[in-house]
């Protein structure tokens, strides 16, 4: 998976494609939000592709530790 920080460095759609149909990519922006750019016609493979991703793996260990988590409950409760 190749990670893309925008605020460090900026990329045109076009780059961004064709960096995903060779792997997954995670789109970093400046105010903290993430995307996940992938190829669709195969989540089979990618999602073989993403278990066998030490990269991909460690991203979801950092993920699940980050304490910027917002429990489903208060979600629910801010969407009604």
């Amino acid at each position: 998976m190749r990670t893309l920080d925008l605020d460090k460095e900026r990329h045109n759609l076009d780059e961004v494609i064709n960096l995903a149909r060779n792997e997954p990519v995670l789109l970093l922006t400046s105010d903290g939000r993430e995307f996940f750019i992938s190829e669709a016609d195969d989540f089979e493979k990618e999602v073989d592709a993403l278990r066998a991703s030490r990269t991909f793996q460690k991203f979801l260990d950092e993920r699940s530790s980050c304490a910027r988590r917002i429990p489903l409950e208060q979600i629910e409760k801010d969407i009604e």
